[in-house]
C-alpha cells in the first residue's frame, strides 16, 4: 500500500511531492462508487441466485443459513473494508488516523451484526433440521437462552474492541482493567447474570422446557411455558393470560412439572363423592334376588355376607374397568376413604387415556354423574350439608 501510494505522490502529484485535491476527489468518488457497485452486486444479483439456489434443494437448512438478512448483514462488511484501503490517498495526519479509526469500528459494528445474525441462522437451522429429523421441538426452542447468551459474549467483545479503538490502547489491557469494575457489573447485570446461570442450569438438568405445562401457585402459574429467554420465562395461563419469572426463580422456588403426565400413557383423576353413612345397610333377601339377576353378584351370597354399599364399589370398580374412557394397563380402583363429619367418601381412582384438558374434565363429570346417579339403584344416599341426607325418592 505504502508503495502505491509513493508512486502516485511521485507521478501524479504537484512537483512530486502529494496529490492534488482533484485527485484525492475523483479516488473518493471512486471509492464511494465501487461500494455502492458492491452493495449493488449483492443486493440485486447475489442475494437473488443464492434465494433461487437454495429454493431447489431438498433441506429447507440451507434457506435459513443464506437468508436474505444474513447475506445481505455480510455484504454490508465490503464497503467499508474498500474505504479503509482508499483512506490513505485522501486524508493524511491527524485526520486520517480519525476517519480510519471511525471506518474501523463502523466494520466492527458490521461483523458484530453478521455474527449475531449467523448465531440465530444457526440456532433457526438447528431447529429445521431437527423439524425434518422428527426431533422433540418443543425441547430444541429451549435453547434460545444459550443462542442469546453467544450473542451477549460477541456483542461484549465487539465493545471492548471499539473502546479500545478510540482510546488506542489494546483489548487486552481493558479486559485486565475490568477487574476493578465487576463488583459494578455484578450490581448492573445481576439480574441478567443470574438468568444466565439460571438458564444453562434449567437447559442442562432438562428441568423445564417450552410446551410444557407447569404450575407454581406462589406466582399464581398454572399454564404453559411458550418461551424461555435469558431473563425471562413466559407461561400462558389457562384463563390466557401470560405471566413472565425470572429464570432463577425455577430454581429457587418449587414448580411443578407435568411432563410426565402427558408422557405417560395416561392422566390421572381421583373424584370423590360422598354417601350418607345412615343408608348404608346389608343386603335384603328381595335386593339379593334382584342383584343376581341382574348378574352383580354369585348364588352363594347370603343375607348378612354384603352391603349395600360393598356391592355398589364393585360395580362402579367394573364400570371403571370396562369404559373405553380410561386405560386399562394403569392403575384403577375404587376406595373407600375414613368418614367424617360429611358422610363416607367414596373415591375413584383412576387414568384416563385422554389427556386434553376439555377431554379430560368430560371423562371426570361423566363419572361422578355416573356415581351419582347409581346410588339410589343399590338403596344408598348422597350426603348433603343441608340435611345430611339425599332429598329425592327412591
Amino acid at each position: 500500500m505504502e508503495q502505491i501510494i509513493s508512486w502516485f505522490d511521485r507521478n501524479i502529484g504537484s512537483n512530486g511531492s502529494e496529490l492534488e485535491w482533484y485527485w484525492r476527489l475523483l479516488i473518493v468518488a471512486v471509492v464511494i462508487l465501487v461500494a455502492y457497485l458492491v452493495d449493488y452486486l449483492f443486493s440485486h444479483i447475489v442475494v437473488p441466485s443464492v434465494r433461487r439456489i437454495t429454493s431447489k434443494t431438498a433441506t429447507k437448512v440451507d434457506d435459513v443459513l443464506l437468508s436474505d438478512k444474513v447475506v445481505h448483514a455480510f455484504s454490508n462488511i465490503i464497503p467499508p473494508i474498500i474505504l479503509t484501503f482508499a483512506l490513505p490517498f485522501v486524508t493524511k495526519g491527524t485526520f486520517e488516523e480519525i476517519i480510519s479509526r471511525l471506518t474501523f469500528v463502523y466494520i466492527l459494528i458490521c461483523v458484530t451484526r453478521f455474527l449475531c445474525y449467523l448465531v440465530t441462522a444457526l440456532f433457526e437451522a438447528f431447529l429445521t433440521k431437527g423439524e425434518e429429523s422428527g426431533k422433540d421441538q418443543l425441547r430444541l426452542k429451549s435453547l434460545k437462552g444459550l443462542i442469546q447468551t453467544i450473542q451477549i459474549v460477541i456483542i461484549l467483545v465487539a465493545a471492548i474492541w471499539v473502546v479500545s479503538v478510540f482510546v488506542g490502547k489494546s483489548p487486552a489491557y481493558l479486559i485486565s482493567g475490568l477487574g476493578a469494575m465487576a463488583a459494578v457489573l455484578m450490581l448492573v447485570f445481576q439480574d441478567s447474570i443470574k438468568g444466565l446461570v439460571a438458564s444453562i442450569q434449567l437447559m442442562f438438568n432438562d428441568m423445564v422446557s417450552v410446551g410444557e405445562w407447569i404450575a407454581m401457585p406462589s406466582r399464581n402459574i398454572d399454564g404453559v411455558v411458550i418461551e424461555i429467554t435469558l431473563t425471562t420465562v413466559k407461561i400462558r395461563n389457562w384463563d390466557n393470560t401470560i405471566l413472565t419469572v425470572p429464570p432463577y426463580a425455577l430454581l429457587t422456588e418449587t414448580f411443578q412439572n407435568w411432563r410426565g403426565m402427558q408422557e405417560s400413557g395416561g392422566r390421572r383423576l381421583s373424584p370423590e363423592i360422598h354417601v350418607d353413612m345412615y343408608s348404608v345397610h346389608f343386603l335384603t333377601e328381595a335386593e339379593i334376588r334382584e342383584f343376581r339377576q341382574r348378574g352383580f353378584m354369585s348364588d352363594s351370597v347370603k343375607i348378612g355376607d354384603m352391603t349395600n354399599l360393598e356391592i355398589f364399589r364393585q360395580q362402579m370398580l367394573n364400570h371403571l374397568q370396562t369404559s373405553p374412557d380410561f386405560n386399562h394397563d394403569m392403575t384403577c380402583m375404587v376406595r373407600q376413604l375414613p368418614a367424617g363429619s360429611e358422610g363416607i367418601p367414596i373415591q375413584f381412582y383412576a387414568f384416563t387415556k385422554t389427556k386434553e384438558w376439555e377431554l379430560y374434565e368430560g371423562v371426570k363429570s361423566r363419572l361422578v354423574e355416573y356415581a351419582l346417579a347409581s346410588l339410589r339403584e343399590f338403596g344408598l344416599n348422597a350426603y348433603q350439608r343441608s340435611s345430611g341426607k339425599f332429598s329425592g325418592t327412591k
